[in-house]
């Protein structure tokens, strides 16, 4: 008889995905990967319009925003899972 019940593990970051439902996983993504550097690319493109020079603002924040939304998710996914035991991951 196979046990179904998934055991955590601190050194597999999937666990915190596939113990999250799938419309919450999807949206944390989402807002990480697509929002922030749109917002990157908008603040860019005015900060382009306003400041004349060799930089393109655009390219540069739609990176910092991929950058930061990149970080996020890996913060996200290294947390524990709530109600996870915390002190058998420390050191």
């Amino acid at each position: 008889m196979k046990n179904n019940a998934r055991q955590p593990n601190s050194s597999n970051l999937s666990v915190r995905a596939q113990d999250s439902s799938l419309p919450a996983f999807l949206t944390r993504v989402s807002l990480s990967l697509l929002a922030l550097p749109l917002g990157g690319v908008v603040l860019g493109s005015l900060a382009d319009r306003q400041l004349q020079g060799e930089i393109s603002w655009a390219i540069a924040m739609a990176l910092l925003g991929l950058t930061a939304g990149l970080i996020n998710l890996w913060m996200w996914m290294k947390r524990p899972a709530p109600g996870a035991d915390v002190s058998s991951t420390r050191p």
